[in-house]
């Protein structure tokens, strides 16, 4: 009888954003734009700014600062 036990290894799940990738929420978003929450809204319906990357409710979304940053707002 051979020894083939099957080999474990401990895989470490890392986190694929940078440690500053932080979430930036909707009311956060508007002001740190210099924008009102209606334009914002615009913003999203045209385009101009990504897709929310989470929601936790329909009205709480954030962004991840990188995909702000791959649209071209810079904002840190």
């Amino acid at each position: 009888m051979s020894n083939h036990e099957p080999t474990t290894s401990l895989a470490v799940v890392q986190n694929k954003t940078a440690p500053d990738d932080r979430i930036i929420y909707r009311q956060d978003l508007y002001k740190m734009l210099g924008i009102t929450s209606e334009t914002l809204r615009r913003y999203l319906r045209d385009k101009k700014i990504p897709p929310a990357d989470i929601a936790i409710t329909q009205r709480t979304v954030g962004w991840r600062l990188s995909t702000l940053h791959a649209a071209g707002i810079n904002l840190l």
